[in-house]
Protein backbone atom coordinates (compact mmCIF):
# COMPACT_ATOMS: atom_id res chain seq x y z
CA UNK A 1 0.00 0.00 0.00
CA UNK A 2 1.68 3.29 -1.09
CA UNK A 3 2.38 5.77 1.71
CA UNK A 4 0.50 8.48 -0.21
CA UNK A 5 -2.78 6.71 0.59
CA UNK A 6 -2.07 6.49 4.32
CA UNK A 7 -3.11 8.85 7.10
CA UNK A 8 -0.97 8.93 10.26
CA UNK A 9 -3.04 8.74 13.45
CA UNK A 10 -2.45 8.68 17.19
CA UNK A 11 -4.44 7.01 19.95
CA UNK A 12 -6.00 9.79 21.97
CA UNK A 13 -8.46 7.92 24.14
CA UNK A 14 -9.99 4.68 25.23
CA UNK A 15 -13.65 5.22 25.99
CA UNK A 16 -16.72 3.11 26.68
CA UNK A 17 -19.84 3.07 24.51
CA UNK A 18 -22.59 3.86 27.01
CA UNK A 19 -25.18 1.88 25.02
CA UNK A 20 -23.28 -1.38 24.50
CA UNK A 21 -20.66 -1.01 27.27
CA UNK A 22 -18.07 -1.89 24.63
CA UNK A 23 -14.65 -0.25 24.66
CA UNK A 24 -13.75 2.09 21.82
CA UNK A 25 -10.26 3.15 20.81
CA UNK A 26 -10.33 6.68 19.45
CA UNK A 27 -7.80 7.50 16.72
CA UNK A 28 -6.99 11.11 15.84
CA UNK A 29 -5.85 12.34 12.44
CA UNK A 30 -3.94 15.46 13.43
CA UNK A 31 -3.55 16.70 9.85
CA UNK A 32 -7.29 17.06 9.22
CA UNK A 33 -8.45 16.99 12.87
CA UNK A 34 -10.74 13.99 12.39
CA UNK A 35 -11.56 11.18 14.80
CA UNK A 36 -12.01 7.50 13.99
CA UNK A 37 -13.71 5.40 16.69
CA UNK A 38 -13.10 1.63 16.51
CA UNK A 39 -15.06 -0.71 18.78
CA UNK A 40 -12.79 -3.33 20.37
CA UNK A 41 -12.99 -6.16 22.88
CA UNK A 42 -12.37 -5.88 26.62
CA UNK A 43 -9.06 -7.82 26.66
CA UNK A 44 -7.67 -5.71 23.81
CA UNK A 45 -8.79 -2.50 25.54
CA UNK A 46 -7.02 -3.68 28.68
CA UNK A 47 -3.81 -4.33 26.69
CA UNK A 48 -3.96 -0.86 25.10
CA UNK A 49 -4.66 0.77 28.48
CA UNK A 50 -1.67 -0.99 30.05
CA UNK A 51 0.63 0.41 27.36
CA UNK A 52 -0.94 3.90 27.40
CA UNK A 53 -0.63 4.07 31.18
CA UNK A 54 2.93 2.70 31.09
CA UNK A 55 1.96 0.01 33.57
CA UNK A 56 4.81 -2.40 34.24
CA UNK A 57 3.78 -6.03 34.17
CA UNK A 58 5.80 -8.78 35.88
CA UNK A 59 5.51 -10.99 32.78
CA UNK A 60 4.99 -9.99 29.12
CA UNK A 61 1.43 -9.83 27.86
CA UNK A 62 0.62 -11.13 24.39
CA UNK A 63 1.47 -7.95 22.46
CA UNK A 64 4.82 -7.62 24.28
CA UNK A 65 5.51 -11.34 23.80
CA UNK A 66 4.92 -11.05 20.05
CA UNK A 67 7.18 -8.02 19.87
CA UNK A 68 9.90 -9.90 21.82
CA UNK A 69 9.64 -12.94 19.51
CA UNK A 70 9.89 -10.83 16.35
CA UNK A 71 12.85 -8.87 17.66
CA UNK A 72 14.67 -11.96 18.96
CA UNK A 73 14.37 -13.49 15.47
CA UNK A 74 15.98 -10.44 13.87
CA UNK A 75 12.80 -8.71 12.78
CA UNK A 76 11.56 -5.22 13.48
CA UNK A 77 7.98 -4.01 13.40
CA UNK A 78 7.98 -0.89 11.23
CA UNK A 79 4.33 0.22 11.20
CA UNK A 80 0.72 -0.86 11.50
CA UNK A 81 -2.01 0.06 9.07
CA UNK A 82 -5.78 -0.12 9.47
CA UNK A 83 -6.26 -1.04 5.85
CA UNK A 84 -9.71 -2.54 5.30
CA UNK A 85 -13.31 -2.05 6.38
CA UNK A 86 -15.63 -4.88 5.42
CA UNK A 87 -19.16 -5.39 6.72
CA UNK A 88 -18.55 -2.97 9.61
CA UNK A 89 -15.36 -4.77 10.65
CA UNK A 90 -11.97 -3.11 10.54
CA UNK A 91 -8.88 -5.09 9.49
CA UNK A 92 -5.26 -4.15 9.85
CA UNK A 93 -1.76 -5.26 8.97
CA UNK A 94 1.38 -5.32 11.05
CA UNK A 95 4.49 -4.73 8.93
CA UNK A 96 7.59 -6.63 10.02
CA UNK A 97 10.96 -5.89 8.41
CA UNK A 98 13.16 -8.99 8.14
CA UNK A 99 16.36 -9.13 6.11
CA UNK A 100 15.38 -6.03 4.15
CA UNK A 101 11.90 -7.31 3.28
CA UNK A 102 8.59 -6.02 4.63
CA UNK A 103 6.14 -8.75 5.56
CA UNK A 104 2.48 -7.83 6.14
CA UNK A 105 0.75 -9.83 8.89
CA UNK A 106 -3.05 -9.74 9.13
CA UNK A 107 -4.26 -8.49 12.51
CA UNK A 108 -7.19 -7.08 14.39
CA UNK A 109 -6.74 -3.30 14.71
CA UNK A 110 -6.83 -3.52 18.50
CA UNK A 111 -3.92 -5.98 18.62
CA UNK A 112 -1.98 -4.01 16.01
CA UNK A 113 -2.53 -0.79 17.99
CA UNK A 114 -1.35 -2.38 21.25
CA UNK A 115 1.79 -3.64 19.50
CA UNK A 116 2.40 -0.26 17.82
CA UNK A 117 2.10 1.55 21.14
CA UNK A 118 4.45 -0.92 22.84
CA UNK A 119 7.00 -0.69 20.01
CA UNK A 120 6.56 3.09 19.66
CA UNK A 121 5.98 2.82 15.92
CA UNK A 122 3.59 4.74 13.66
CA UNK A 123 -0.07 3.86 13.23
CA UNK A 124 -1.70 4.60 9.89
CA UNK A 125 -5.22 4.33 8.52
CA UNK A 126 -6.06 3.99 4.84
CA UNK A 127 -7.20 7.35 3.47
CA UNK A 128 -10.23 5.61 1.97
CA UNK A 129 -11.29 4.40 5.42
CA UNK A 130 -10.69 7.81 7.01
CA UNK A 131 -12.73 9.50 4.29
CA UNK A 132 -15.54 7.00 4.76
CA UNK A 133 -15.65 6.51 8.53
CA UNK A 134 -13.85 9.35 10.33
CA UNK A 135 -15.71 12.29 11.77
CA UNK A 136 -14.82 15.92 12.30
CA UNK A 137 -13.35 16.46 15.76
CA UNK A 138 -16.15 17.99 17.88
CA UNK A 139 -13.58 19.27 20.40
CA UNK A 140 -11.66 22.04 18.62
CA UNK A 141 -8.25 22.50 20.19
CA UNK A 142 -8.69 19.90 22.94
CA UNK A 143 -6.55 17.11 21.54
CA UNK A 144 -3.88 19.46 20.25
CA UNK A 145 -3.34 20.79 23.80
CA UNK A 146 -3.47 17.48 25.66
CA UNK A 147 -0.61 15.01 25.87
CA UNK A 148 -1.23 11.28 25.83
CA UNK A 149 0.14 11.00 29.39
CA UNK A 150 -2.47 13.35 30.86
CA UNK A 151 -6.18 13.02 31.37
CA UNK A 152 -8.49 14.99 29.14
CA UNK A 153 -10.39 17.74 30.90
CA UNK A 154 -13.74 17.47 29.17
CA UNK A 155 -16.79 19.45 30.22
CA UNK A 156 -20.31 18.06 30.38
CA UNK A 157 -20.93 19.70 26.98
CA UNK A 158 -17.81 17.96 25.60
CA UNK A 159 -19.09 14.62 26.89
CA UNK A 160 -22.38 15.29 25.11
CA UNK A 161 -20.46 15.91 21.88
CA UNK A 162 -18.56 12.64 22.45
CA UNK A 163 -21.87 10.78 22.83
CA UNK A 164 -23.09 12.35 19.56
CA UNK A 165 -19.87 11.34 17.80
CA UNK A 166 -20.26 7.74 18.99
CA UNK A 167 -23.96 7.66 18.06
CA UNK A 168 -23.19 8.91 14.54
CA UNK A 169 -20.48 6.27 14.15
CA UNK A 170 -22.84 3.55 15.40
CA UNK A 171 -25.60 4.65 13.00
CA UNK A 172 -23.16 4.72 10.08
CA UNK A 173 -21.95 1.20 10.89
CA UNK A 174 -25.53 -0.09 11.14
CA UNK A 175 -26.36 1.41 7.73
CA UNK A 176 -23.33 -0.14 6.01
Amino acid sequence: MPDILLVPVIVIALIEDQVSSSPIVLLHDQQTNRLLPIWIGDPEARAIAIVLNKTLMPRPLTHKLLLNVIESMGGRISRVIVDRLERNTYFSSIYVSVNGKDIAIDSRPSDAIAIALEAKIPIFVSKIIMDKAAQKNPFPGVFEQQKRETKLNLTEADLGKMRELIEKAREREEQS
